[in-house]
């Protein structure tokens, strides 16, 4: 239902609870208890916060009860009757319209935020009014711009009266550092107390909100990583925060190497791989509080090396082991991208041995694009950093727009695959069987 407000709430910047109060004009209609089907008539019926659309009728009648209907729907009661036929009977003898008192309990977050709030706000280019908001445990965190700013502190008091499970309300300062990707932040109401505790793929995270970097945006995202996890992958995090990939891949029961460049993020990751930890999950974890290019130089591509020959040694694990992967996870979007210049000096090390490789390496490296065509935008760049990596080694993945123009992709780089290299040796071999001429061309010219 839309509620009309006083124009006087306009530019209000101290809550005064008692300006929204007002009395409107309700439908009802008085049904038998057995005859009320509210999941099916939940288009129709008066739906407002705190607010019982079914009720009991006064004086207490057992058999009975109040059902109110949005009057912006129903009008008369030739509305009830053509939208729910079935209680024609009691709305022929009991319709009517009952006075009805809304207090500000009855309003919804952003209906109280936008009655206070000038309409020439964002008038101009949409901005965050105070209707988005991002919530990490007990906490409620906004980014707001400077032209809402004046309403800060009645935005964040309406956030802790309609969410009670929230207990501080935190506003954006400044960009995040582009080093240990957090950034400054102002509790504006509530408790003083940044440690959350959160749940994410079956896993509680703690951290201190205000000193390190968590997206709660990013969680489909990270699930979907997550879910093509396989018990005993090896997985690596060059930039893993407080572990929102890593600490599930443990629980799965993959080997983790785990790095952050911000000791913050260090402590916190280690509590959590620590309190998540199952039977499942009794693989090793390994913890890092490296600068990224050091954490794949010495210690993700020495231990791809030490793997890869122990699997290639023992026939065992080569069996045991041959559908599982290498994963290397690098989501800082900004600059991820650039480290990937250490792969080519690496790669052209060793090559009759590392051709002998078991385990695919799949690189998920997280990156920014605002061009009209992300997937080229990204490919180009990639051929500056990665010279030799063929484009059937590359694909990439919309994952969210995070600003007008400005998409966040994902690009998957896959390395030593010989599945699929032996399915396009298989389809090369099919092409040759039909195409003989082609065939005896090409033996002959070598």
């Amino acid at each position: 239902m839309h509620l009309k407000l006083p124009l006087s709430l306009k530019g209000m910047t101290t809550l005064d609870r008692d300006q929204f109060k007002q009395t409107i004009s309700v439908p009802y209609v008085n049904i038998p208890v057995e005859c009320i089907q509210s999941s099916k008539w939940k288009n129709y019926l008066l739906c407002l916060p705190s607010l019982k659309n079914v009720r009991d009728l006064q004086p207490i009648l057992k058999t009975h009860k109040q059902v109110l209907f949005d009057p912006d729907i129903i009008e008369n009661k030739e509305d009830v009757i053509k939208k729910i036929p079935s209680i024609t009977k009691y709305v022929e003898e009991s319709f009517d319209f009952t006075p009805l008192a809304i207090t500000y309990e009855n309003y919804s977050i952003e209906q109280v935020i936008k009655a206070i709030l000038p309409d020439d706000l964002g008038k101009d280019r949409p901005i965050n009014t105070g209707s988005g908001y991002s919530l990490i445990g007990h906490i409620a965190h906004f980014n707001l711009k400077d032209a809402v700013l004046p309403y800060k502190h009645i935005i964040a008091q309406v956030v802790l009266d309609k969410l009670t499970h929230v207990k501080t309300v935190v506003n954006k300062l400044h960009e995040i550092d582009s080093v240990y990707r957090n950034f400054e932040l102002e509790i504006i109401a509530g408790e003083p107390n940044t440690i959350v505790k959160c749940r994410e793929s079956k896993a509680i995270f703690q951290f201190d909100f205000a000193k390190v970097y968590w997206n709660p945006r990013l969680s489909t995202e990270r699930e979907r990583i997550v879910n093509v996890l396989h018990h005993n992958d090896l997985v690596f995090d060059v930039f893993a925060g407080v572990g929102p990939f890593v600490v599930p891949a443990s629980m799965l029961g993959c080997t983790v190497y785990a790095n952050d460049i911000n000791p913050e993020s260090v402590k916190w990751m280690t509590i959590n791989l620590k309190t998540n930890r199952t039977k499942k999950s009794s693989n090793e974890y390994h913890v890092f509080n490296l600068d990224g290019r050091e954490f794949l130089r010495t210690i993700v591509f020495p231990r791809i090396e030490s793997y890869q020959k122990n699997i290639a040694n023992d026939n065992e694990k080569r069996w045991c082991l041959s559908d599982n992967k290498i994963i290397i996870l690098m989501n800082l979007p900004d600059i991820a991208l650039t480290f990937l210049d250490v792969l080519p000096e690496w790669l052209s090390e060793n090559i009759e041995e590392k051709q002998q490789w078991i385990l695919p390496i799949h690189i998920h490296c997280y990156t920014f694009s605002k061009a009209d065509n992300p997937d080229e935008d990204i490919r180009l760049r990639l051929k500056t950093i990665l010279p030799n990596i063929n484009d059937n080694q590359i694909s990439c993945r919309f994952v969210r727009q995070v600003a007008p123009k400005k998409d966040m992709m994902c690009v998957n780089i896959i390395l030593f695959d010989k599945k699929k290299k032996e399915t396009r040796n298989e389809c090369d071999e099919e092409k040759e069987e039909k195409n003989p001429t082609k065939r005896f061309k090409q033996d002959s010219s070598e």
